[in-house]
């Protein structure tokens, strides 16, 4: 018997490598708005939560939080998109799962279309069954269906999606505190994925309905699935 029925995976920093692009992007708000560059630390907290979130965290009213996300976007379009990467092994990963039986998601607080786009430009989308991102676009909704902006409205979206399964048969796997709160909120599993962008400590403190398990590479993620 497998050990899980539905394994969701976070997007960046999880499925792909996409630091740099994101990162750029970002730096190009500020540069276009001529606001001060908030230190590196900070700007690396961009990697993970909504854009138009990450702009209110740093001080940014809703009116220029939302002329920032336009900006973010065009530019993401235009370059950021470009600078991604499949991590190594993760393809072999997908397949194994994909040929158990497993239903797989993706699970992203991505913008809806630019998660759609990335998973095919990697040639990742023949192995999902549903691909779940954000359709609150700078703090507004769109009419892509019931509302999703966090994690835990994007992990609900995909199961249900998905048909449902018993929470304790589906598992999360992500690499930031927001894939370990949204696992632990909706009563999933957690693989928390030392390889991307978050930390082992932040997760461990998020994830609050049981004990995570960790992988320092994509390839160590079958075994603890099937």
């Amino acid at each position: 018997m497998k050990k899980y029925e539905i394994a969701l995976f976070d997007l960046d920093g999880t499925l792909s490598e996409s630091g740099e692009g994101i990162l750029d992007c970002v730096r190009m708000i500020f540069s276009e708005m001529d606001r001060p560059l908030p230190d590196e630390a900070e700007i690396r907290r961009f990697i993970g939560p909504p854009m138009f979130d990450s702009l209110k965290r740093v001080g940014f009213e809703d009116e220029d939080a939302r002329l920032g996300v336009e900006i973010y976007k065009k530019n993401f379009v235009r370059h950021g998109i470009f600078k991604n990467r499949v991590y190594d092994g993760m393809k072999d990963v997908l397949e194994a799962l994909k040929d158990s039986g497993i239903r797989l998601g993706v699970a992203s607080t991505k913008y809806q279309e630019f998660t759609d786009r990335i998973i095919k430009m990697l040639e990742l989308d023949k192995y999902f069954d549903v691909i779940a991102g954000s359709n609150i676009i700078a703090g507004q909704k769109t009419s892509d269906g019931v509302p999703r902006s966090n994690k835990i409205e994007v992990i609900n979206y995909a199961v249900d999606v998905l048909r449902e399964a018993p929470s304790d048969r589906v598992v999360m796997i992500g690499d930031t505190k927001f894939d370990a709160d949204g696992a632990a909120v909706t009563g999933c599993d957690f693989i928390g994925c030392l390889y991307g962008y978050g930390t082992r400590e932040e997760m461990e403190e998020y994830y609050t309905s049981g004990k995570p398990v960790f992988v320092s590479s994509a390839s160590e993620i079958t075994g603890l699935i099937i």
